[in-house]
């Protein structure tokens, strides 16, 4: 999985470094009309001083936000549209492991 992850990393954003494992999860969401998703998702973290270079065949849309605007967005009642997927992750993310992605600003 390590692997995989370097590898996808290097293919959809252009970018290598470390990676640390932080936990897995499940999850399945609908999509109105348009179908559902049910996916077994692993989470990591890394730091890196590269400039992201985006595959646009893999991502159509994508910005740097720091951890504090991020929870702040999530906690607004206008919160910007997140993948349902990515709320889950994000709150698993504040609970468990907040200072783990802190500590990589420094």
């Amino acid at each position: 999985m390590d692997v995989a992850t370097r590898r996808r990393l290097y293919e959809e954003l252009g970018i290598r470094c470390e990676l640390q494992f932080l936990f897995k999860f499940q999850y399945q969401a609908q999509f109105d009309a348009t179908g559902a998703e049910h996916e077994l998702c692993s989470v990591y973290i890394g730091r890196s001083s590269q400039a992201p270079r985006i595959n646009r065949e893999e991502i159509c849309d994508w910005r740097w936000i720091s951890p504090d605007v991020l929870q702040a967005q999530m906690s607004s009642a206008d919160m910007p549209r997140y993948t349902p997927w990515f709320v889950l992750e994000w709150a698993t993310i504040c609970q468990d492991h907040l200072p783990a992605i802190r500590a990589l600003r420094s």
